[in-house]
């Protein structure tokens, strides 16, 4: 790294005081200083994370705070199964030696983008196999209640009709997320690693409080019957203990069909159900057709960091998203 002219610019100073001092003391000292501003330069160069997704961005950030510059590939609210790279993506992971991704099965393309950044870029250590290469999903598996986050191909669970693994709307599955990015940080940046621990620890506070928080606001509609227009809330509802009695669509990509919307109008009508569950990036026509018939009201989630005003952290999008429940029940 080239030291700025700032370093230059603090090093004249010096010398310009030296009065007192011969005109090589005054350039042994001045000397010394720029190496010592040089040093502390280089110390202060911030390690460079890429996420696939605005969520594992989030996470990220908070472990590294101003140790790390961390960016996303993928738009908050666009789908990560199905995101197609683009030309600048390359670039976006030059010079990265983390990289954090949401599993093979939900981010399938990112390993060929990987091959296409080394063969650019140069090896970081950041490819599938390497110290630098994060799958989010790997850490949550062991305590995975679905058993679907880790090793489920994108056909392999459209043609079963398996769950949309989006196990990051679960927000206890940060607490592995964070552990992973903050034990390869201590790797790569042994000297921070308490700062790594200590901002992930204050971090997790912060979140089981408010994860307490929202289950006990929640409890008003734990007996609720709700219907979501994806599967991919399910770790959302798990977690809250969140009545969903059906989805609208099961199978990435493919909008509900005449006969399923059909079939949801009547269990709408038959149960009473008063919410529908909608994300923003989801087509609006078939939540507000089956609100407009049967008096349901839609309730826009954010499904990502960032896809909805007021979603700009990890904590903040399930805020936002708890607040946007509630005040859905209390205006019926």
């Amino acid at each position: 790294m080239v030291p700025d002219n700032g370093l230059e610019d603090q090093t004249a100073s010096v010398y310009n005081e030296l009065r007192g001092f011969t005109m090589k003391q005054r350039w042994l000292v001045a000397a010394a200083i720029y190496a010592a501003l040089v040093l502390g330069s280089h110390a202060q160069e911030r390690v460079r994370i890429v996420a696939t997704t605005s969520d594992l961005r989030s996470l990220a950030k908070v472990v590294g705070a101003e140790r790390v510059v961390v960016s996303n590939l993928v738009p908050p609210g666009e789908s990560p199964e199905g995101y197609q790279p683009r030309l600048q993506d390359v670039g976006i992971l030059k010079g990265a030696v983390i990289v954090v991704r949401a599993g093979s099965g939900i981010d399938p393309w990112f390993d060929k983008l990987l091959t296409r950044s080394a063969a650019r870029n140069g090896r970081t250590g950041i490819e599938r196999g390497e110290d630098g290469h994060l799958d989010a999903s790997l850490a949550v598996a062991p305590n995975d209640p679905l058993a679907v986050s880790a090793g489920f191909a994108r056909t392999r669970r459209a043609s079963r009709g398996g769950p949309n693994p989006h196990y990051w709307l679960d927000p206890k599955s940060a607490d592995a997320i964070t552990a992973m990015i903050a034990t390869t940080l201590a790797r790569i940046d042994p000297a921070n690693a308490t700062y790594y621990e200590a901002n992930r620890r204050d971090f997790l506070v912060r979140l089981n409080s408010k994860i307490n928080e929202w289950q006990s606001r929640l409890i008003a509609l734990r007996d609720e019957p709700m219907i979501a227009f994806h599967d991919d809330w399910r770790y959302f509802a798990g977690r809250f203990r969140l009545n969903i009695v059906d989805y609208m669509a099961t199978r990435d990509r493919a909008p509900p069909r005449r006969a399923k919307m059909a079939e949801l109008i009547k269990l709408i009508r038959e149960r009473g159900i008063k919410l529908i569950l909608a994300e923003a990036n989801q087509p609006e026509r078939h939540a507000n057709r089956l609100a407009q018939q049967t008096g349901a009201r839609v309730v826009l989630l954010a499904g990502s960091v960032g896809e909805l005003p007021q979603t700009d952290d990890y904590i903040a999008m399930f805020d936002a998203n708890v607040n946007a429940l509630l005040a859905a029940k209390d205006a019926r």
